[in-house]
């Protein structure tokens, strides 16, 4: 199984969305995952931060997704940072996004940056 890779605090953390994990978060959360994405809501990024865990460690849970979000902020991590560079690249290796979506997005957003 592919697995998007992060080196945080001399840890190697795994990351990764099956589709038994995309449907429980449907399921559970009454969404799309397609909008869950696009939520910007902490819940939803602790909810993806969740299950994109539970791939490599089944127990992982939302206590343990928060703390990670905030390690992830002691060190250096904004919330654009965790939903670009970790949820989304990891959504990408687990097939929810292409490579390509995932530039346009970018594009997108610094794009609106500049106008701003």
């Amino acid at each position: 199984m592919r697995y998007f890779e992060l080196d945080l605090n001399g840890e190697n953390l795994q990351f990764r969305l099956t589709s038994a994990h995309a449907l429980d978060i449907e399921r559970s959360k009454k969404v799309k995952l397609l909008d869950l994405m696009q939520d910007y809501a902490m819940e939803s990024i602790i909810t993806l931060l969740t299950y994109l865990r539970k791939s490599s460690v089944p127990t992982f849970n939302e206590k343990q997704a928060l703390v990670l979000y905030d390690t992830l902020v002691d060190n250096g991590y904004t919330l654009e940072r965790v939903l670009d560079e970790i949820i989304f690249e990891a959504l990408v290796v687990s097939g929810f996004l292409s490579e390509q979506d995932l530039t346009e997005m970018r594009a997108e957003r610094e794009q609106l940056k500049a106008k701003a």
